[in-house]
C-alpha cells in the first residue's frame, strides 16, 4: 500500500523507438519513469540477455520488447554488426529470416529499407502469420498498405513523396489503414539543444548520473551552421506533420530513437506539445496511444482494474505544465515499487 495522497499518478510512459546499444543504461529508464521500450535495432545477443535478468527480477529495468533485427529489402536483416544476407537468395529467405527473429523471441519486425516493396510486403505477412507486428521507416505506399503495414517510424525517412511533406491524401490513407505514427522529434529537438547549449546535460542534476561520456553525441555536438539549419527545419517540419496527424485522428505514440540518456519521452513530450497537443493528449501518446500501436492496450497504457499495474506517481501536474513529467515522487512497475536509490547505485556510464 502505498499513500500517494494529494500527488498525481499517470500510467507508466513507453519508448516505442529505442536502440540499445548499452543494455547496461537500461535501469536508467525505469528510473525516469519509462516503463516499457521497444528497441529498434540493437546488438541482439546482450538485449535479449539483459531483458530476460529485467524480466525475471534480476536487473532493475523497463520490459523490454524487441524486433531482434532491421529488415531490409536489399539485404534481409542487420545484426547491428553489418551483417546480411540478399532475401532473393532462394524463395524461403524471407520465411527463415522471420523464422529467426521470432526464436530469439521478437514481438515484431521492423523494416528499414524499401528498394523492393513486394519483398517488404512478404516481411509483414511472415510476420503477422506469427502473430507479431510490422513497423517500419515507410508505412506506404499501397503494398505495404495492403500487407496490413502496422505503424511507421519517424515523420519523414521515407521514400521522396512522404518524406518532406505529409499531404493531406497521404495521412487519409493511414487513417484508414489505421496506421500509427511514432514521430521521434526527440531526436532532433536533442541534436538542435546540445548543439547550442554543450554543456545542457551537465546543468541536468537528476541526470548526470545517467549521462555517458561526450564522443557518445559526438555528430549532435559537431554539427555546423549549416547542418543545424536542417535539423532546425526538420524537426518543425515535423512538428508541423505531428499537428496535422493528431487532427486527423491518427494514433500517435512516443518514441526517441536517443540511446545515450533515459530522458527522450520526457523531450518528446514536451515536442508533442510544442507540436499543439495538449498535455493530456501527449500523455495519452506515451501512454494509451503507444500501447495501441505495440498490440498491447489490452494490459497496459491506460490505469484500469485488470491492467498491468504500471504507475509513475509525480509530485506536480504535468497538465498544468508537461515538464512535470519529471517530477517523479514514486514508480510501480508490474504491481512492484522501484527503488530508486538502488538505481542510482548501478548506474555508472561512462
Amino acid at each position: 500500500m502505498i499513500d500517494a495522497e494529494g500527488r498525481i499518478v499517470m500510467p507508466g510512459l513507453m519508448d516505442l523507438h529505442a536502440h540499445t546499444y548499452r543494455p547496461d543504461f537500461l535501469p536508467g529508464f525505469i528510473y525516469f519513469g519509462v516503463t516499457t521500450v521497444r528497441d529498434q535495432g540493437s546488438s541482439m545477443a546482450p538485449l535479449v540477455a539483459y531483458a530476460d535478468a529485467i524480466a525475471a527480477g534480476v536487473l532493475p529495468g523497463p520490459r523490454v520488447g524487441y524486433g531482434g533485427f532491421q529488415f531490409y529489402s536489399d539485404y534481409a536483416f542487420d545484426s547491428e554488426q553489418w551483417q546480411g544476407i540478399e532475401p532473393e537468395a532462394d524463395p524461403e529467405h524471407i520465411k527463415r529470416a522471420v523464422d529467426l527473429a521470432e526464436a530469439f523471441g521478437a514481438q515484431h519486425v521492423k523494416t528499414r529499407t524499401f528498394r523492393r516493396w513486394d519483398i517488404n510486403a512478404r516481411m509483414i505477412t511472415e510476420a503477422h502469420r506469427r502473430g507479431m507486428r510490422a513497423t517500419g521507416h515507410c508505412s506506404h505506399l499501397l503494398p505495404l498498405v495492403a500487407a496490413g503495414m502496422d505503424a511507421k517510424e519517424h515523420i519523414g525517412l521515407c521514400e521522396p513523396r512522404g518524406n518532406t511533406y505529409m499531404y493531406d491524401d497521404l495521412i487519409q490513407l493511414f487513417k484508414a489503414a489505421d496506421i500509427g505514427v511514432v514521430p521521434t522529434i526527440a531526436y532532433l529537438d536533442l541534436a538542435m539543444r546540445l548543439n547550442e547549449r554543450p554543456a545542457l546535460l551537465d546543468q541536468d542534476a537528476e541526470l548526470t548520473p545517467f549521462v555517458p561520456s561526450r564522443d557518445n553525441f559526438e555528430w549532435m555536438l559537431t554539427l555546423t551552421a549549416e547542418e543545424r539549419q536542417r535539423v532546425a527545419a526538420d524537426a518543425e517540419r515535423a512538428r508541423e506533420t505531428t499537428a496535422k496527424l493528431w487532427r486527423a485522428g491518427l494514433t500517435l505514440g512516443t518514441g526517441t530513437d536517443i540511446w545515450q540518456i533515459p530522458t527522450g519521452v520526457h523531450i518528446e513530450l514536451e515536442q508533442l506539445v510544442a507540436s499543439g497537443l495538449t498535455p493530456e493528449q501527449a500523455i495519452h501518446a506515451g501512454t494509451g496511444g503507444a500501447a495501441r500501436i505495440l498490440g498491447a492496450d489490452k494490459d497496459l497504457g491506460t490505469i484500469e482494474v485488470g491492467k498491468w499495474a504500471d504507475l509513475v506517481i509525480l509530485d506536480a501536474d504535468p497538465l498544468a505544465d508537461i515538464r512535470n513529467s519529471r517530477r517523479i515522487w514514486q514508480i510501480v512497475h508490474n504491481g512492484r515499487l522501484v527503488d530508486r536509490s538502488e538505481i542510482l547505485k548501478v548506474m555508472k556510464p561512462r
